[in-house]
């Protein structure tokens, strides 16, 4: 073994001492170590110290063009001096800004420089675009008229408020990810370095992969579970799809199916509690509830997503006749589950942590990855037991993992910064506020158009943080309910991962089944349909987001369940049999009447059970049919 195998070689053991920092500095700000400890220091002071060392490691993990390795090495010392200055200055300077003036305006421009350049090598260029385009409208706004007229700022108040105030930079979208996401990060990191994304993989094609499509099935399944502890699209798609996309090539489906069965369930990661994506804990904030109660709301979504999902794979497995995979290569359930039981712990934890005794959410999945410790250590999966080097591995791979996020959160809390300080978040809100006083479905396609749009080049966590502050206030000033018009916003933010011509998640499954992004965008749309028109139906009624009366929760999510399941055959053309167009059609105008929430608008519930009839009618008149001329399985 030479030198280069047996230690990482620069700069990846510097982003590594530098990941683990980040994350160690975490895991304690969010267990109160530094308060417990009598230190005091401003959440502020925290972040900044936090932010100067993901500078840092992106300036140094950066290797994609010619710049010099000494160019970045001193990038990132400049960002590791910057990020001190403003950790140590940061009382000071928030007392007395005024009288420090030269001491302010210098460090403001160094940090928001690198900051922007940083955003510009990790995340892309089309958030920094955002943001120059609204500091051109903060510094020559005056020149406006009308509502869009804004206060003349000088470029000292601009800049100091952009880099010290906690409603731009150093705001709630940075304490955030330094807390709730980097902890769920690093729970997630453990449960992988000792076997858990290969246990759910297991679980999944022990439970279905016998079944007709069984490749595709165990897809959906193990992206669905593996979402709940990435909430990361593509992370998603590049941690099992080298593995599930040439598993379904190889069984019969297309190589733009499997992509896109790949990139759609990967998405749902992100809506699939209870670990869901960074958008969803910056939600909670906003709202000011539990995380907890984000994650219950988003649930039958969540689960309507993959029922759409695993509904048309088995269409597409009964016309392409895709048996299952051969049941001697499958695992057992119950040997599975006798290996692998220790993994549900940290759920277990963190669900009683949340709903029963209200403890922050970064600060119960740590608890619930501390209860894991012992079994993974002792215990293993599949020989994969935990040791020290893998929890050092998790610390540092969840800081390295964390930079973008990070960098992300900081920038957009810039723009927040300068929206509020034009006062341009008032203005556009008050006008989509006399858009919907004319017609709120008219106001709801505007913002999911705007969701969509803006997902082209932005991060699902930009998205949700930009339309949110813009769009969410109106919303709710219409009637939408609070809770209904954030996940609105949230999932059409998501969406952005698999709608062309810009989607991640749809590029990264593309790659590896080596098929066309976009055809693989486009067929992934077509089997997360649901995400497109569910966000329509909870934003009249939200019994979708469990909010309710039982009995109205109940029947709003058993309509809409078997209204997803119908148009998940309408769209995929088949049922117990081939489907006509016609046929099509009938199926469409059910799950339609079916999906539309019986409390909506008056008539809906009429219209629910004209639904529910013809429903029956169809799946009595298939049934027969199927058996009256039977099809292979």
């Amino acid at each position: 073994m030479d030198a280069s195998q047996a230690a990482p070689r620069w700069p990846d053991r510097t982003t590594a001492v530098a990941g683990a920092l980040i994350t160690l500095a975490c895991v304690l700000w969010s267990f109160d170590v530094p308060l417990k400890l009598g230190w005091q220091i401003y959440a502020e002071q925290f972040i900044a110290a936090v932010l100067g060392l993901a500078l840092a490691v992106s300036f140094l993990r950066w290797q994609q063009d010619a710049t010099p390795r000494w160019y970045r090495i001193a990038l990132a010392l400049v960002a590791l001096g910057a990020g001190a200055w403003l950790t140590i200055r940061y009382p000071t300077l928030q007392a007395d800004v005024l009288s420090r003036r030269g001491e302010a305006i210098t460090l403001a421009v160094v940090i928001l420089v690198l900051l922007l350049d940083a955003c510009r090598r990790s995340a892309g260029i089309a958030l920094v675009f955002v943001f120059a385009f609204f500091l051109a409208y903060a510094l020559f706004g005056h020149y406006f008229s009308g509502m869009f007229q804004t206060k003349q700022v000088s470029v000292f108040r601009l800049l100091t408020y952009l880099a010290l105030d906690t409603s731009s930079m150093l705001g709630i979208a940075l304490i955030i990810a330094c807390t709730t996401v980097i902890a769920f990060m690093f729970f997630g990191k453990l449960l992988q370095v000792c076997g858990g994304g290969e246990f759910f993989t297991d679980i999944s094609s022990a439970a279905f992969g016998r079944y007709r499509g069984g490749s595709g099935k165990v897809e959906v399944v193990a992206s669905a579970l593996f979402g709940t502890i990435s909430g990361s699209a593509v992370a998603n798609v590049m941690s099992t799809g080298i593995i599930t996309i040439p598993n379904m090539k190889r069984a019969g489906y297309t190589p733009t199916t499997a992509g896109a069965i790949e990139a759609v369930s990967s998405t749902g990661g992100q809506i699939m509690p209870p670990v869901m994506g960074a958008a969803a804990f910056l939600m909670a904030e906003n709202l000011q509830v539990r995380y907890a109660e984000v994650a219950l709301a988003a649930l039958v979504p969540a689960i309507l997503f993959y029922v759409s999902i695993f509904a048309q794979i088995d269409y597409e497995a009964a016309r392409r006749k895709i048996g299952g995979l051969d049941p001697a290569t499958l695992p057992r359930v119950g040997k599975v589950v006798r290996e692998g039981w220790f993994f549900l712990v940290p759920f277990v934890v963190l669900f009683y942590l949340m709903f029963n005794t209200n403890m922050q959410a970064e600060e119960a999945v740590l608890w619930g990855a501390a209860a894991m410790l012992p079994f993974a250590a002792v215990r293993g999966y599949k020989g994969q037991r935990l040791s020290l080097r893998g929890i050092v591995h998790a610390f540092a791979q969840t800081g390295r993992d964390s930079v973008e996020i990070l960098v992300i959160c900081a920038v957009a809390g810039c723009v927040i910064g300068l929206l509020n300080i034009t006062g341009l978040a008032l203005g556009l809100g008050l006008s989509l506020v006399k858009l919907g006083e004319n017609s709120v479905p008219l106001l709801l396609v505007a913002v999911a158009v705007i969701s969509i749009v803006l997902g082209m080049g932005l991060p699902t966590t930009g998205v949700y943080l930009l339309v949110a502050l813009l769009a969410a206030p109106p919303l709710v000033k219409l009637g939408v309910p609070p809770m209904a018009a954030h996940m609105f916003v949230f999932f059409f933010g998501c969406l952005s991962m698999i709608t062309p011509p810009v989607a991640m998640a749809a590029y990264a499954a593309g790659h590896i089944a080596q098929a066309p992004p976009m055809k693989v965008g486009w067929r992934a749309c077509q089997l997360g349909w649901p995400a497109f028109a569910l966000p329509f139906m909870f934003a009249w009624s939200p019994t979708l987001l469990l909010i309710g009366t039982p009995l109205d929760i109940a029947i709003g999510v058993a309509s809409a369940t078997v209204g997803v399941w119908l148009g998940s055959a309408a769209i995929g053309g088949y049922f117990f049999r081939e489907l006509g167009v016609l046929q099509r059609c009938i199926f469409a105008a059910a799950a339609i009447m079916l999906i539309l929430p019986g409390r909506g608008f008056p008539g809906a519930g009429w219209i629910d059970l004209a639904g529910a009839v013809l429903a029956a009618v169809l799946i009595a008149t298939e049934w027969r049919a199927r058996h009256a001329r039977p099809l292979p399985a």
